[in-house]
């Protein structure tokens, strides 16, 4: 693989996708056609739309701020945190980072008006909603990412808003059901995210301006107790949303293996951070695809296709510091 290609599939950050996009587009398309009609054209036009404004739009405006803060030029041994390092091994360069985003946006553009010419106006607010989010994430002057619980709100919103426009797109009905799956998913990845962010705690700290997020703000033990009540808030609205729809049982029962794994987590710690993150991560995709794959056979793929993409990812991926900023 070329050093571009390898660079812009870094920066997708697939394993993040997986969790996010992915998971929250492929339950909610389930939960919607629930043995009812999937319409898979409209289904693959929402997983490239989350790909898009998650793995691209949004990520490269993070590594390129990020960058300019100096919290991701930091000195720390940080294996999944700390951004792609596609600037730091000089995989993209700062332009190109910049062409990526405008091509990205290109492409969000045309889609999401090709899906909102397909499905009608009732999609516009859920793609609008999803590029906005994206970019206040990380830049000015909103910059949700470095304040306190502002990121968390925007990333909750925005992901709940993705299992509910998957639903919308495949004409489901937004309900009980659907609400609690909505916050469970959201819930869940804004607590993986606190983990994400224990390694980062003293390059955040240092970095200008200050990145402070919660997890600054309140210190790694403080910190921790609040990565668990979003997880715990997570399971809570999964086990609800499984008694309503017993296939949903994998979700709060991978959930209950997220939980575990922040209680064992060590948030000082590089290798207990490390394992601990992957363990949320993989039983959060496991979790939604295995129960999405219930409910609608037509989705059994997506386990494995996840499964497979992980092991890409991990073969693929660059250690940190092998040649030149960009």
């Amino acid at each position: 693989m070329s050093r571009m290609l390898r660079g812009v599939w870094l920066e997708v950050r697939v394993i993040p996708v997986l969790l996010w996009s992915f998971s929250a587009i492929t339950l909610g398309t389930a939960v919607a056609v629930d043995g009812g009609e999937l319409h898979g054209a409209l289904y693959v036009g929402a997983i490239l739309l989350g790909v898009l404004i998650q793995g691209l739009l949004a990520h490269c405006v993070n590594e390129l701020e990020d960058w300019r803060s100096g919290t991701d030029r930091y000195d720390a041994p940080r294996v999944i945190s700390g951004g792609s390092k596609v600037l730091l091994n000089g995989l993209l360069s700062h332009r190109g980072l910049v062409v990526l985003f405008a091509g990205a946006f290109a492409a969000t553009t045309v889609l999401g008006l090709a899906m909102v010419a397909s499905r009608g106006l009732v999609m516009l607010p859920f793609g609008l909603a999803g590029v906005l989010g994206a970019v206040c994430y990380t830049v000015p002057p909103v910059r949700a990412a470095y304040r306190p619980v502002a990121g968390e709100l925007i990333a909750f919103t925005c992901l709940a808003l993705c299992v509910i426009g998957a639903a919308v797109l495949q004409y489901g009905m937004v309900d009980a059901e659907l609400l609690l799956v909505a916050a469970a998913v959201a819930g869940y990845a804004v607590g993986m995210l606190m983990v994400h962010h224990y390694l980062d705690h003293d390059a955040d700290r240092s970095a200008v301006p200050q990145k402070r997020t919660t997890i600054v703000a309140l210190g790694l033990r403080r910190g921790r107790l609040y990565a668990i009540a979003w997880c715990t808030g997570a399971l809570a609205c999964a086990a609800a949303a499984s008694l309503i729809e017993p296939l949903l049982l994998p979700l709060a029962g991978c959930y209950a293996l997220g939980l575990a794994a922040h209680l064992r987590c060590r948030p000082d710690d590089v290798e207990s951070v490390t394992k601990s993150e992957m363990a949320i991560i993989v039983a959060g995709i496991g979790g939604a695809l295995l129960s999405a794959a219930l409910i609608e056979p037509a989705l059994a793929w997506t386990p494995i296709a996840a499964a497979a993409l992980i092991a890409a990812e991990l073969r693929i991926a660059v250690p940190p510091a092998q040649g030149k900023p960009a």
